[in-house]
Parts: structure tokens; C-alpha cells; sequence
């Protein structure tokens, strides 16, 4: 199988997924997400934020696709997506079959990884800004620490997916092709939730005036929107390994 040949399978892969299971899960994801935003809240309202942060979260939202350690500060809110991505493990496992407590148990063991890891990621980030007097330098590895701590959990959750439901070994080719797949998919996601967000929720919301309730007008509305992203995780994060093995079946 080339490589063009995988996205082209790959990409309709998601367009099936969503047509044969939409429908059917969505409900469930709905209940994942308001999960996960609670989950979010509490973190977003116990966590440690730095004194000089400027950015502020417009909704729960904001904690998908923004960052908040800052300087020497690290915000266990960052820790959103991760939580999203547990729950997408979850809900996927169950998909294929029926969970068990010994998968969750894996899965809780991985997120206890992915969050010792970002917060690993994030105070390297600041050693090497106190270390490194070359800002060339210094920009690509803030960009290749940026690019680990969105894509390790998403790479890391997978693999624990993989060996809680099948006996399939890990190669390179398997792993690359997984990163390509969520690259797609997390892109997608996020370039989509940014389109809703500028050109919907803006226009629905732009009477409401006091921050908290933009807030939780928009933490409501993107409910429905971060649980519509639950198949098309599912189908980047397990699909790659079954068209790998078409592949050596070839």
C-alpha cells in the first residue's frame, strides 16, 4: 500500500465511521463530553495560574486549544485535552468491545503518564529558555515541545488501544502512519471548532455581555461540537494499525 493510497483510505474511513455510527453513539459521547467539561471545570478552577498570564478562557473551550503554564507555573488545566482524550479511549475500547475495569485501569495509568510527561515537557521548555542563547534554536525547540505535548497523548492513548483489544505489534511504519492519521483528524477538529466558535457561537452570543454568562452560553454550546469529535478520534486513533494490515496481508 503507498502512501496516498493510505490517506485516500484513511480519509474515507472517517466519512464512513460517521455515517455508520454517528447516529448510534452520539448520545454517548454527549454524556463523555459533559464528563469531561466537568472535569475540566475542576481543574480549571483549583489549578495555579501565573500572576502574569494575559490570555484568559473565554469558555471551557478555550482550555481544547489554548495553554495556560506560564513561566514557572505549570496549570494542571492543560490537562483538558488529555482528560478528552482518556475518555475517547473509553468510549473507543467500547466501540470495538465491551470495556473492562482492567482497561480502565490501563487507560488511567496512561493519563497519569501523559500529565507526569506535559508537565515534564512544559519545565523543560523553561530550562532550555534560561539555557539557550540561540533564539532560532530556541523557537524550533519550543515548537517541537508544542508539537509533543498536543501529539504524545494522542500517539501514547492509542497504542494503549491497541493493546487492550488486539495482539497487533508495533512497527515505525505503524506508529508513523498513526501520527500521520491523528495529525489529520486533530487538525480537522481544531480548524472546525475555530470555524464554529468565529462564525456561530459569535453570532449567537454577541448580545451577552457579561463574561460569565459568555462563558457558560458557549461552554454549553460546545458540548454538542467537542462530542461530535468523539468517532473521528476513534477512526484516527485505531484505523491506521487495521489498514497497516491490510497491508502486510497484501
Amino acid at each position: 500500500m503507498s502512501f496516498s493510497l493510505f490517506l485516500k483510505k484513511q480519509l474515507s474511513s472517517f466519512v464512513e465511521v460517521y455515517e455508520k455510527y454517528f447516529s448510534k453513539t452520539f448520545v454517548q459521547a454527549l454524556l463523555w463530553t459533559i464528563l469531561c467539561f466537568a472535569v475540566a471545570q475542576v481543574l480549571a478552577t483549583y489549578c495555579t495560574y501565573d500572576m502574569q498570564m494575559q490570555i484568559q478562557p473565554v469558555s471551557i473551550l478555550s482550555f481544547f486549544i489554548l495553554r495556560f503554564s506560564y513561566h514557572d507555573t505549570y496549570s494542571y488545566v492543560d490537562l483538558t485535552k488529555t482528560v478528552f482524550l482518556f475518555f475517547v479511549s473509553v468510549f473507543s475500547i467500547n466501540l470495538i468491545r465491551k470495556i473492562t475495569v482492567k482497561d480502565v485501569l490501563f487507560l488511567l495509568a496512561m493519563f497519569a503518564v501523559c500529565g507526569l510527561l506535559d508537565c515534564a515537557l512544559f519545565r523543560l521548555e523553561g530550562w532550555l529558555a534560561q539555557s539557550v542563547s540561540n533564539p532560532h534554536f530556541l523557537l524550533w525547540t519550543n515548537g517541537m515541545i508544542y508539537f509533543l505535548r498536543v501529539y504524545c497523548p494522542l500517539v501514547l492513548f492509542a497504542l494503549i488501544i491497541q493493546i487492550c483489544t488486539s495482539n497487533a505489534k508495533f512497527t515505525l511504519k505503524k506508529i508513523g502512519l498513526l501520527i500521520v492519521a491523528v495529525w489529520l483528524f486533530n487538525e480537522m477538529s481544531y480548524e472546525f471548532l475555530m470555524l464554529m466558535r468565529a462564525n456561530v457561537f459569535d453570532f449567537i452570543l454577541f448580545t451577552l455581555k457579561p463574561l460569565t454568562y459568555r462563558y457558560v452560553a458557549e461552554s454549553i454550546l460546545g458540548i454538542p461540537l467537542i462530542a461530535s469529535f468523539f468517532l473521528g478520534f476513534y477512526c484516527a486513533m485505531t484505523m491506521p494499525f487495521k489498514l497497516a494490515d491490510e497491508k502486510t496481508k497484501a
